[in-house]
C-alpha cells in the first residue's frame, strides 16, 4: 500500500496529477477511514499502463473513456479494443508521415555521397 506521495515518485506524476487523474475518474484509489488515499500495486500497474497510453498519444478523454470501460468489466472488451485500434490507425499514419521524411533525408544523403565519391575520383 502506497501514500499518495509514494505513489507519484513510483509513476513520476506530480501529486495534483495524480489528484487531476482521480477527479478524471481514471484513478480510483481506496479511501483510509481519515480519507487519505491508499494505492495499491493494481493502482501501479494501472497508472504504469495509462502513462503508456499517453506516450502513444492517446488524449485524456480516451483515457477516461477506456478507464469507464475497464470499471464496467470484461463485457467492455470489445469496446476498449475498438480505442485501441483507432490509436493504433492513428500511430500507423503517423509511422508513414515519419517513414517518408527519413526515407527523404536518405536519399538526399546518398545523392551527396555520389557527388563526394564523384569528386574524389575526379581528384585522383
Amino acid at each position: 500500500m502506497y501514500k499518495i506521495q509514494q505513489f507519484s515518485k513510483l509513476t513520476g506524476l506530480s501529486v495534483p496529477t495524480l489528484r487531476y487523474y482521480e477527479n478524471l475518474g481514471i484513478l480510483k484509489p481506496n479511501r483510509l477511514k481519515n480519507n487519505y488515499r491508499e494505492f495499491t500495486d493494481t493502482d501501479l500497474n494501472w497508472m504504469k499502463f495509462v502513462l503508456r497510453l499517453k506516450q502513444t498519444g492517446m488524449p485524456l478523454e480516451n483515457i477516461r473513456e477506456y478507464s469507464y470501460l475497464r470499471q464496467q468489466g470484461d463485457q467492455t472488451i470489445e469496446k476498449r479494443i475498438t480505442l485501441l485500434d483507432e490509436q493504433q490507425q492513428l500511430l500507423n499514419k503517423e509511422f508513414l508521415k515519419l517513414q517518408k521524411q527519413l526515407d527523404f533525408l536518405q536519399k538526399k544523403k546518398e545523392i551527396y555521397n555520389e557527388m563526394l565519391a564523384k569528386r574524389q575520383t575526379r581528384g585522383n
